[in-house]
């Protein structure tokens, strides 16, 4: 195994473990680093697989211990909204200067927003809680907007904290400044 290997690997690990811990520990609902890993890992890994075994493994590991969810349907919104920030990290790793910045910003709000509007649509459609009318969809959508901050003020917290951990990795690495001197 080359270094390179051994290196994502290292890190693929440690965002799991980041991710799995975040979820199991949450100290109010919805205040993890799940997409933030997500983002991290589709713009960290040269390859599209670890990034996208990083949020599913998250998912499938920190599930084992946090209450099932009741709805197959609801679940699988859950976790297909983790492609949300898995794409925009991708999108950030293939981008340059300015756009790469607008990218990662983005990535601190958008995931959240489009997990509630997503998820709690099939929480309305799919489980007998609220009415099957548009006054009942609202009122899941006002029942949630908690969530929906914590998750947000997490998402924009672990970004922040897991990027400038990512450039300091960077600046601090023997092989850095010859990276840069090769992207230029």
């Amino acid at each position: 195994m080359n270094r390179n290997t051994l290196k994502e690997a290292a890190v693929f690990a440690l965002l799991l473990a980041i991710g799995v811990a975040g979820r199991w520990t949450q100290p109010t609902w919805n205040f993890t680093p799940l997409a933030a890993v997500t983002v991290i890992g589709g713009f960290y890994f040269r390859q599209t697989m670890p990034a996208l075994l990083l949020p599913v493994g998250v998912l499938a590991v920190s599930d084992l211990l946090l209450p099932i969810h009741d709805s197959w349907p609801v679940m699988a919104s859950v976790y297909l909204m983790m492609f949300v920030p898995l794409l925009l990290g991708r999108s950030a790793r293939n981008a340059q200067g300015l756009r790469r910045g607008l990218l990662l910003g983005i990535s601190g709000v958008l995931p959240a927003t489009a997990f509630y509007l997503v998820t709690n649509f099939a929480v309305w459609m799919f489980k007998s809680t609220y009415d099957a009318t548009l006054e009942g969809l609202l009122t899941c959508y006002a029942a949630a907007m908690p969530f929906y901050r914590w998750m947000l003020a997490g998402d924009i917290f672990y970004l922040g904290v897991l990027l400038a951990c990512l450039a300091i990795a960077h600046a601090a690495s023997p092989m850095a400044s010859r990276d840069l001197a090769e992207q230029r």
